[in-house]
Formats: C-alpha cells, structure tokens, sequence
C-alpha cells in the first residue's frame, strides 16, 4: 500500500510546491492509497481544504489527519520524533510513504520517497527566510540519506542532488512540472477585472513573490533605465510578498517611474491567465529556480519571455528564450528595450506554445510512479 503525504496541500493559496503536488497526486491517487495530513487541534478544516485543491470528494478514501502536533514541529523533533513513531501517529499500514515537501520526520520507519525540488537553502542560503533555511539544512541530508528514492523537476535539480547531498544517480527521478495548456491558451481582452482594476493598458509582466532570489531590485532598475523611451509601458509586479521584501519594496518606491509599477498581491490562476495573455512580453530574472513555472505558462500563452541565465532556466529555456546574466541592469534593460521594439509573429507564438506543450502533468506523474516502483524494489 502507498500513502501520500498531502501537506503541500493542506493550505488555501497554492503556490509552486502546492501546485505540484495537487497535480502529481490526483492522477496517482486510488481508492486503496492513504492520505496524510496534519491539522493542529482541528483548526484548519483539512479536509475540505483538501478537496478544494483536490478538486474531488475524499468521502470514499483513506484519509488519516493527524491533530495532535503540526508536522512542522515533528519535523524539528528529529530523532526524537522516534517516540512516537509516525506509522502510529498516522495509523498507517503503508509499505511506502510519499513526501512532496523535501523532509521526512525522524519517527518515520519503512520506505520513504522525497521530493527535492532545488537546494536554494545550500546554495543561497541568504535568499530564504531564516526558518526555512534552518529546518532544511538542518534536516534535508538525513531525509535523502533515509529515502529510497528522489523526486525532482529538471535535470539541473538532480545534478545538484547528486552533487550536494551525494544520493546516488540511480536514485533521483525527474518529473518536470507540467502546464495545463488546455486552460494557459492565447487570447484577446481580460476575462477577470484585474486589467480595468490596475488601469492596464501596455505592459511587461513578472508572476512570483516578491522575496531577495527572485531579484526584482534588478528588474526595476532595469525598467527605470528604459522607461523614459516607453512611456505608455507600465511594469506590472503580480505576487504575494515573500520573506525579506523591504529592500524591494524601497526599489520600486525609489523608483523614478515607481508611479507606472504596479503591484498586484496574489492573483488566482485565472487573473494570472489573464495577466500573461495580454502582456507584451515576460520577464523572469530570478536568481535560483527548480524549474520555473511561470515561464512556460508564459509561453503557453503565446507570450515572449526574458529569463536568467540561471539554474534550470537554462534548460527550461532551451535556446529559444534571451537568456541575461541576473544581476545585469544594463543588459536586462537592453533585452527589453529590444524585445519592445520587435514585431511579434505567429510563429514564434506557435513555436513558443509548441514548446510549452512538452511539459505535461501525465508526464510528472509518470515520473513519480517510476520513483515509487523504484522505492519499493
């Protein structure tokens, strides 16, 4: 029997992480499969929680919620969470447990699969929130050393794994993440009220949080350079904030053109959809990605993108997008006074959709049913 450990998910407001994981579990997900979540004290409501990123009644599975103690405080018990063994935590008959957040608790027996997507907390450190970096530097080793398998989402991804936390190649499986382009598709006009609510007309897009590896002081310098020549075109910033967001804030509020920078918070998919089909290109300067979602969703849409010469950008970019050095004001200003210049065709639309459609969630999900087989033989 299998269990998935559904955390990632046990939230409202999905993110990368959470993304994945509702995609990746509900094409894996049996009626016989265990799923797991932790809801301290019953607080949450978990379970409708569930079903909404789900999107699908649990009525009918096997559904253990532990109330007891938040996983993240199980996590930190390390070793000691072996008084409480997680099989009797979570009544668990499973012959192998599924984890879509990087760590496994100490009290965890058996066989255990992880999912790694990127090593920032080793490699840039100084870009994540402090207790974050804490937990994962100071559990992740012993996770991959303790799982009979290892998910991640690019090539890049696994090199890093096998280079930094030394997990055999044999053992690390790639599933990169998907992108619906059933529903990411080129089209005309705002759907939602975001474009009338930000008084968008022509613009340049970025989608993430706003947090220090995403390098969005980069980016605002760069528009600051070119804004004058393009004074109709607006920048417009669609995420949440993330940790450590004061130096970006003061970016753009010291910006020269700070008044045609537009900050949005967080945005449901579908005003995301919106965002990226209007947008006169995409840009993604961020320092260290796994992969980088936002950009194929991008180019899904039909939408041009500029992205770092960076992590698994790279790779996801495939030498069809401008690829700049991050931290490089002068050559990302560069990039896009030219990209404002050019003349959009429908075969780079075409040829950009056409990539996009390389990368399926059925395919992601292949990939970890490999890594289960392989975890239990």
């Amino acid at each position: 029997m299998i269990a998935f450990n559904l955390q990632p998910i046990a939230v409202r407001g999905l993110t990368g992480i959470g993304n994945y994981t509702a995609e990746v579990a509900r094409r894996l997900m049996y009626k016989d499969t265990e799923l797991h979540a932790f809801d301290f004290l019953g607080r949450n409501g978990v379970r409708e929680i569930l079903e909404e990123n789900l999107k699908t009644d649990l009525s009918g599975n096997d559904l253990h919620i532990v109330r007891s103690l938040p996983l993240s405080v199980y996590i930190r018990m390390g070793g000691a969470g072996k008084i409480i063994p997680y099989d009797k935590l979570t009544k668990s008959k499973a012959d192998l447990t599924v984890f879509f957040n990087y760590l496994t608790p100490g009290g965890l027996k058996g066989k255990n699969m992880i999912t790694v997507y990127d090593l920032v907390s080793e490699r840039f450190p100084e870009t994540m929130d402090a207790r974050n970096r804490r937990l994962l530097r100071g559990h992740l080793q012993d996770s991959a050393s303790r799982a009979s398998s290892v998910l991640t989402i690019s090539e890049f991804s696994k090199r890093e794994i096998m280079d930094v936390l030394k997990v055999p190649e044999e053992n690390i499986f790639v599933g990169y993440c998907g992108v619906d382009t059933g529903f990411y598709t080129p089209g005309a006009g705002f759907e939602t009220e975001i474009g009338k609510k930000h008084d968008l007309g022509r613009y340049i897009l970025y989608v993430g949080t706003l947090e220090p590896r995403k390098n969005i002081i980069t980016l605002v310098e760069a528009f600051g350079k070119i804004s004058a020549g393009f004074p109709d075109v607006k920048l417009v910033l669609a995420g949440g904030l993330g940790w450590q967001p004061d130096a970006t804030l003061a970016a753009i509020e010291n910006s020269p053109c700070r008044d045609r920078i537009v900050r949005t918070g967080y945005i449901s998919n579908e005003e995301k959809r919106d965002l990226l089909r209007n947008a006169l290109f995409f840009v993604f300067p961020s320092i260290y990605e796994g992969f980088g979602m936002p950009v194929t969703e991008a180019m899904a849409c039909g939408t041009d993108c500029i992205i770092s010469r960076s992590s698994s950008l790279v790779e996801i970019g495939n030498e069809l997008l401008p690829l700049i050095e991050p931290q490089d004001a002068d050559m990302w200003a560069q990039a896009m006074e030219g990209k404002l210049q050019e003349v959009e065709s429908d075969e780079r639309k075409a040829a950009l959709r056409a990539h996009a459609s390389k990368y399926t969630w059925e395919a992601a999900a292949d990939a970890c049913r490999a890594a289960i087989s392989h975890a239990l033989s």
